[in-house]
């Protein structure tokens, strides 16, 4: 459990510095602001996401090596609810948010567990 807990870190640490890109980019690029903030809600529903798999997936682990914790599912209720309240967002203020950018920002966990345990495996 110590490997998994080192990626993740990792794996945050290059969320919150994406995060950080995406916000420089924000004020600095100030005609495509919409895709930016769109792009960083789905970043924010994203680290959420990914925060809450940690979570349980560290409790599951528990579980296995002390029988006296149990484990309690894989969260996919909260994480459906978080990416819904993402998408919620983009549909009642189509003025502030772009579909495109909330489904690109979505992925980033995914994406970056990927990358990062790839380049582990390696």
């Amino acid at each position: 459990m110590q490997t998994f807990s080192t990626q993740m870190r990792l794996v945050f640490m290059y969320a919150f510095l994406s995060l950080a890109v995406v916000a420089i980019l924000w004020a600095a690029l100030p005609g495509s602001r919409v895709f930016l903030q769109s792009l960083f809600l789905g970043m924010i529903g994203s680290t959420i996401n990914g925060a809450v798999l940690f979570a349980k997936t560290w409790r599951v682990g528990q579980a296995a090596v002390d029988p006296r914790i149990r484990a309690r599912g894989t969260g996919m209720l909260q994480r459906f609810l978080i990416a819904s309240m993402a998408i919620y967002c983009t549909i009642a203020f189509p003025q502030y948010f772009v579909l495109s950018g909330v489904l690109i920002g979505l992925f980033l966990i995914q994406l970056l567990s990927v990358v990062t345990f790839l380049i582990r495996s390696f």
